[in-house]
């Protein structure tokens, strides 16, 4: 068993810890280093949450090594095996997080959760949710808030409604449901499931209400084209003396721009800066500019754009919005075909989308030499356009 050293062990490992909760993670690490005394557990400990979140996972495969090379086997310390373990599922390097977890003698809820968590964010949302089943089979730890959540990420990526449901009703019988923390998580989920009536019904019924409850349901409405109800929610938290973010007004703008609501887009987006002095980001001006191409304004987009220009670098979605707009009437028209000679003549930075848009433009209007020439442009800068996708529960 490792030896628990006395003097500047602890000196050193409080140095650590401190440095590690303040996200002062590359000092921490590099105080590790310089350390003329030999770790303990808790010096080990203290110094994987820097491991994790500078995602440094050499430094803590070397750390896991060193503890089992001084005799501390999996179950000798289970404040270590956890910490070892969420450095594993944050760096993604889930096959050892999970041989990890199987060879551990006792998991607390601590391990649960944090593979429920890892697999949820690395793209196995099914995994994930056979996880947290496991979890209830075995009976030893009980999920927390923190699990549950973790599992609802997995349902709303997967967008399985069924699933969505049957965590709502296990949170309501375990009393996690009118956790805020949770039923931001069911609101999220149960929109992404394509469900916003029971992501409302979750909504009304919290006790207490934040920021984030708020966002939430303002971008589910939005996102499944109820606009008017979107809007009522913004009008309802101002009265609640709840001051907008960035991520509210990305909602509104979307509604917006779904429903094609022009004028509500810019004087939401001039209320940004002017009132709430949030500043638009690419995002934004991105709805917007989709918004007036919808609508036909071309001309009010092109001002659009050239602000976002001054003010910021555009995007390459804010650029393609712009594309739409400006070759929604062809390439014949004067921002078409301005579009369609930097397109010919220049280094565009867009992405697939926009210039498979360019060459159908082209082609539509009987330029066939060009729409060529700007495939192959596409080509040789090996720019590829994914594939649209989709899926429904059934």
């Amino acid at each position: 068993m490792i030896r628990w050293s006395s003097g500047d062990v602890v000196r050193w490992t409080k140095r650590i810890s401190a440095l590690a909760r303040s996200g002062r993670e590359a000092e921490a690490v590099s105080a590790f280093a310089r350390m003329d005394a030999a770790p303990n557990a808790l010096t080990l400990a203290s110094v994987l949450p820097a491991c994790a979140g500078l995602r440094d996972l050499a430094l803590c495969r070397a750390i896991h090594g060193l503890w089992l090379r001084r005799g501390g086997g999996h179950g000798a310390n289970p404040i270590l095996d956890n910490a070892v373990l969420d450095v594993y599922a944050k760096c993604g390097a889930l096959a050892s997080a999970r041989r990890l977890f199987d060879e551990m003698p006792e998991r607390d809820v601590v391990a649960w959760t944090t593979m429920v968590w890892g697999l949820a964010r690395s793209g196995s949302p099914q995994d994930a949710v056979a996880m947290f089943r496991a979890m209830l089979s075995d009976g030893v730890a009980s999920p927390s808030d923190a699990t549950l959540v973790s599992a609802l990420h997995a349902v709303a990526t997967s967008g399985s409604l069924v699933s969505c449901k049957l965590l709502h009703s296990y949170a309501t019988k375990q009393g996690l449901g009118g956790e805020l923390v949770v039923g931001n998580a069911f609101i999220d989920a149960y929109a992404k499931c394509g469900n916003a009536g029971l992501a409302f019904k979750v909504f009304v019924e919290l006790p207490e209400k934040d920021m984030v409850s708020w966002g939430t349901i303002t971008r589910a409405m939005a996102v499944h084209g109820r606009h008017r109800e979107a809007l009522q929610l913004f009008s309802l938290m101002l009265r609640r003396g709840v001051r907008p973010d960035a991520a509210v007004f990305l909602a509104l703008l979307t509604g917006c721009c779904h429903a094609g609501l022009v004028s509500q887009a810019l004087l939401l987006l001039d209320a940004m800066a002017r009132v709430y002095g949030i500043s638009p980001r690419g995002e934004h001006y991105t709805c917007v500019l989709d918004a007036c191409g919808r609508a036909g304004q071309l001309d009010r987009a092109g001002e659009i754009f050239r602000q976002m220009a001054v003010e910021h670098d555009a995007d390459q979605k804010a650029f393609g919005a712009y594309c739409s707009c400006a070759v929604s009437d062809g390439v014949a028209g004067a921002a078409g075909e301005r579009l369609a000679e930097l397109f010919l003549d220049g280094e565009v930075d867009a992405g697939g989308g926009t210039y498979a848009l360019m060459c159908k433009s082209l082609a539509g209007a009987g330029r066939w030499e060009d729409a060529w020439a700007v495939r192959e442009r596409m080509v040789a800068r090996r720019i590829g356009k994914a594939a649209a996708c989709t899926w429904i529960e059934v």
